[in-house]
């Protein structure tokens, strides 16, 4: 009985983490819209990084790198795909980047845009998810390294890699459902607190404080 008892309860969980590791694996192919704030998915292409980006301009495929954002016209340019560089491997992004409105030439020399992420790329294959339910279920914190999608802007030729810098995701969509993602369009980047004053060299005035002068009798 208690063999029994015992297959049971392990064939229930197998069956239980095939579910799970289903229902994340779908959950890594689809990008939360700040749009619709809804979810979109993203379909895996048949394309390797190093030959990712058609060109018009030298009529050949151009590498991509992590982030990369791009659109590639066809039907002689009535339709506009777009794709994006995640995880190592080419997505099509065009449901998502239709309902952001995205609007970018097609088949360009350049990189027109570039997806920022937030976190590195979480548990993609079997052997890492299985090490991740595991330590679900003993008790352990679960890894942060799970993956979103941060803001995507445009982007410049790629500089050297220089003192201070870091390349791919410092956490890229992806994967529990990857994060909402915001669109920047060329000059109006976002500004961090404390750029007003640090380009004019001069601190905001703070208020001073009231001192109370003890009462006289």
């Amino acid at each position: 009985m208690k063999r029994m008892a015992a297959s049971e309860l392990s064939k229930s969980m197998n069956e239980f983490l095939t579910k799970l590791q289903d229902d994340l694996k779908e959950a890594m192919n689809t990008m939360m819209c700040t749009k619709c704030e809804g979810k979109h998915k993203r379909f895996e292409m048949d394309r390797e990084p190093s030959e990712a980006r058609f060109c018009a301009e030298c009529n050949r495929c151009h590498s991509a790198e992590e982030g990369d954002l791009w659109a590639e016209s066809s039907m002689l340019g009535l339709r506009i795909t777009y794709f994006a560089c995640m995880d190592g491997k080419v997505y099509d992004i065009t449901e998502w980047a239709g309902c952001q409105r995205i609007s970018i030439s097609p088949d360009t020399h350049r990189v027109p845009y570039h997806i920022s992420f937030g976190h590195p790329p979480g548990p993609t294959n079997p052997a890492d998810l299985q090490d991740f339910f595991n330590r679900i279920f003993k008790g352990a914190a679960p890894p942060t390294d799970m993956s979103a999608n941060g803001a995507f802007f445009p982007s410049a030729p790629h500089p050297p890699p220089g003192p201070g810098t870091t390349s791919g995701p410092g956490p890229t969509f992806p994967p529990p459902p990857p994060g909402p993602s915001s669109f920047f369009m060329p000059g109006n980047q976002r500004s961090e607190s404390g750029e007003n004053w640090a380009d004019t060299g001069k601190q905001p005035q703070r208020r001073r404080k009231k001192v109370r002068k003890p009462f006289q009798r």
